[in-house]
């Protein structure tokens, strides 16, 4: 066949207009594949798989095209479609149809899949921008002792290293709970460095024989996963403050920080020179730093470790801050801890009176006992001796939120938690924040990604319930109370009562007997904010009242903040409210932000 007369066939077949429409076809549903599959986590082999297959398609698609014709009656070979009518041949023009639709299909993907990577590159490079460049993460030293129950000394180290940087002005110190959630993580360092909003991370090992130990520590570059710097130290116990305060000082030298006071000020106070009050004041802070039950075995180390040594004011400072939290668990009236944290606190300060933790906890002592403008200088002064500490902005926060000053206490939990961005405890408060700002749909979502992360944390299931409360959202919060009580081995069905109570009143006595006499609901009853909030909701507005003049004279909540809910709203107009209010000195607008 000549050449001429063989293209000329290629014509006749169809062959050109097949190829065409297959390529544009091909073109189009590569594009959809490169687009569509990587948003459902489809390997990157099998889009190339699938590509392959499209273009090895090509020549076969134009063997069929040769040998094959598409008739009105199905597919014909081609001498016999030549040799039917010509009403029953192919039209002419189907084939523009399908380059044309093809066409405009392949475009708009090729235009999605540009404005998509656009976008994407955009906000990666947002995301960078966000994160500064002096911040850091510590990550829990690796044990590589030989007694594996020595643990909480290598978890000690770090976080002194920790609170050692917090205290460097500008720069970013991912808080101890947020960085311990990867302790033996085998996640990459590059992600656990985006999830904690950091620029380095510093890992580590401690090993420990008798009085010698051996630290290892790298410095890493998140961007790159690189190392940046790393470093070895073998030295006695009794130099080991040395140590944790050279560590400290070479990470911020290699961030290029300024130290506060000078290079010469140590980041690390050698508070004690007794190893084994160190070693219980260190125990003592990884017991603090998981909450719950472990409080008192925290208070109990804390309390091991002043009377070995009489002058670490650091442990006096942390044990003041577990007294004040023993009763917001459950674990303590506020009666018996208040003298013991504030006679603990005032012992720190005499020793030394640039403690952070001492400073926390006048501030709550402060707070409790309604003095408001005492608690404001506290937290202020703990702030401008650790302006890191995630711990302390967040209790800052909520004593703001105490106050009525409810936009700058969102400020501050929304800065503790970009400190703390997994702590189960700042993020309530910061769903809190948000409900008494009315910010219903952001406060939900917080709420929720907190029970999702820390599905056994019992306060989220208290704000979350109250939350639905407010918003009238019974079922919801029958089943946030039904939680709840599981988790403090109960049924459930006394709390879970209390919200039927709530929508329907036919429920409504059967709801306040169980909330004023059942033993499943004794915790809220111990707290006369707690309590009030539950009455006023089943209607008791009398009852609730006489519960805050309770709370007016013998201030022992752990929800002082709740009385900015709406859930109080219909007591804001009683003349008993206000007198409550009142007494207690609220609304307090605090002083004017003085520079330190």
């Amino acid at each position: 066949m000549k050449l001429d007369t063989f293209f000329a066939e290629l014509k006749r077949r169809n062959v050109y207009k097949v190829a065409i429409a297959y390529i544009v076809g091909g073109w189009a549903l590569s594009q959809g594949v490169a687009q569509v599959f990587p948003v459902f986590d489809v390997p990157n082999w099998v889009i190339r798989a699938i590509v392959l297959l499209i273009i090895l398609g090509l020549p076969v698609a134009l063997v069929l095209a040769w040998m094959f014709e598409l008739t009105p009656e199905g597919i014909k070979r081609t001498q016999t479609a030549d040799a039917m009518p010509a009403t029953a041949k192919p039209k002419k023009y189907v084939w523009i149809y399908v380059v044309v639709i093809g066409g405009a299909i392949s475009i708009g993907l090729f235009c999605l899949g540009r404005y998509t990577a656009s976008n994407s590159a955009s906000a990666a490079r947002t995301e960078r921008a966000t994160v500064p460049g002096k911040s850091i993460a510590v990550l829990p030293f690796e044990n590589l002792s030989d007694d594996k129950n020595t643990a909480y000394f290598s978890d000690g180290i770090t976080e002194e290293i920790l609170n050692a940087l917090a205290q460097i002005p500008n720069l970013k110190v991912a808080a101890r709970r947020s960085a311990f959630q990867f302790k033996g993580n085998e996640l990459d360092l590059r992600k656990i460095g985006q999830v904690l909003g950091v620029a380095h991370l510093l890992e580590g090992s401690l090993q420990k024989a008798g009085d010698q130990v051996r630290i290892n520590v790298q410095l890493v570059d998140v961007q790159n996963g690189l190392q940046a710097w790393s470093e070895k130290y073998d030295r006695k116990l009794d130099n080991v403050f040395e140590v944790e305060d050279e560590i400290a000082k070479a990470i911020a030298s290699k961030l290029r920080v300024q130290l506060t006071g000078g290079a010469g000020q140590p980041l690390v106070v050698d508070s004690t020179n007794n190893p084994q009050a160190h070693e219980l004041y260190l125990r003592g802070l990884t017991l603090l730093a998981a909450r719950g039950p472990g409080l008192l075995e925290a208070r109990n180390s804390f309390q091991k470790a002043v009377n070995l040594d009489a002058g670490y004011a650091q442990a006096w400072g942390a044990l003041a801050v577990t007294e004040f939290l023993l009763p917001s668990y459950g674990l303590d009236s506020f009666e018996a801890s208040l003298p013991q944290a504030e006679s603990a606190a005032q012992r720190a300060l005499v020793l030394d009176p640039n403690t952070p933790s001492a400073y926390v906890a006048v501030g709550l002592a402060n707070t409790f006992r309604c003095r408001w403008s005492e608690a404001d200088q506290a937290f202020r002064r703990a702030l401008v001796l650790a302006p890191g500490d995630a711990e302390a902005v967040n209790q800052y926060a909520q004593f703001l939120s105490t106050v009525g000053q409810l936009e700058a206490s969102l400020r501050e939990i929304e800065r503790a938690q970009q400190l703390d961005p997994l702590s189960p405890i700042i993020g309530v408060i910061h769903a809190g924040a948000l409900a008494a700002l009315r910010r219903d749909n952001a406060a939900e979502a917080q709420i929720k990604s907190v029970l999702a992360a820390h599905p056994e944390f019992g306060a989220a299931y208290t704000w979350a319930a109250t939350q639905y409360i407010d918003r009238k959202m019974y079922s919801e919060a029958e089943a946030e109370l039904r939680s709840l009580g599981k988790l403090r081995g109960q049924n459930g069905d006394a709390k879970a009562l209390l919200a039927r109570g709530m929508a329907d009143p036919a429920q409504r006595v059967a709801a306040v007997d169980s909330l004023e006499t059942s033993p499943d609901n004794a915790d809220i009853r111990r707290d006369p904010i707690w309590y009030a909030f539950y009455l006023v909701s089943l209607g008791q507005r009398g009852r609730a009242l006489d519960e805050l003049e309770i709370y007016a004279v013998k201030p022992n909540s752990a929800f002082a903040p709740w009385l900015w809910n709406r859930g109080f709203d219909p007591l804001r107009d009683e003349p008993r409210f206000k007198a409550v209010l009142a007494k207690l000195a609220l609304p307090y607008t605090p002083a004017v932000i003085m520079e330190p």
